[in-house]
């Protein structure tokens, strides 16, 4: 039940973060700072087997990362070598492998092909930087390690009063 309940509280909070994000993004257009990202025409160096992302390991990009690209929400958690990811209004899962780079293989439902294959670029342990084989560029800043342990404060906890009480349910009949 608390297992339920932990994972429920990182839902929300999850989605908290993507609702707060819609509203993050840099209206200049010039610089990509943490929890923004950038796309180009054409993949980077790393995407296409160049040199970039040497050095970076597994270890290094553990965690939950988030950012805006585009404008829109994106949230990548690493872990024990798998990767999901929230993008698009798509989840994406898959692998993440260490070879000559970090890479990412992501099957997405709902049609999220942008970020299916991608390698990092770097990542210093609080900016991560994923350049995707569609041309993409995600630049995602670290995210807290920990899930929330309780419920953000405000929420009311009275129940209302005054509502209609709920029918008795039917008896089942005797099972054979």
């Amino acid at each position: 039940m608390r297992t339920l309940i932990r994972n429920g509280a990182a839902a929300v909070a999850a989605l908290a973060a993507a609702a707060a994000l819609t509203a993050c993004g840099s209206d200049s257009g010039t610089t990509a700072e943490p929890g923004e990202g950038t796309a180009s025409g054409s993949p980077s160096a790393s995407a296409t087997g160049g040199h970039g992302g040497h050095g970076v390991t597994l270890a290094d990009v553990e965690g939950t990362w988030t950012g805006a690209p585009d404008g829109k929400p994106v949230s990548l958690t690493i872990g024990e070598g798998q990767a999901v990811m929230l993008a698009e209004g798509s989840i994406c899962q898959g692998t993440a492998t260490q070879g000559e780079h970090v890479e990412l293989a992501l099957t997405c439902q709902g049609g999220a092909a942008k970020r299916t294959r991608g390698v990092v670029e770097s990542a210093d342990g609080k900016v991560l930087v994923v350049a995707w084989e569609s041309g993409a560029r995600d630049t995602l800043a670290k995210g807290p390690d920990t899930a929330p342990t309780a419920l953000p404060p405000g929420l009311p906890t009275d129940f209302p009063s005054g509502l209609p009480s709920v029918p008795p349910l039917p008896s089942l009949p005797p099972t054979p």
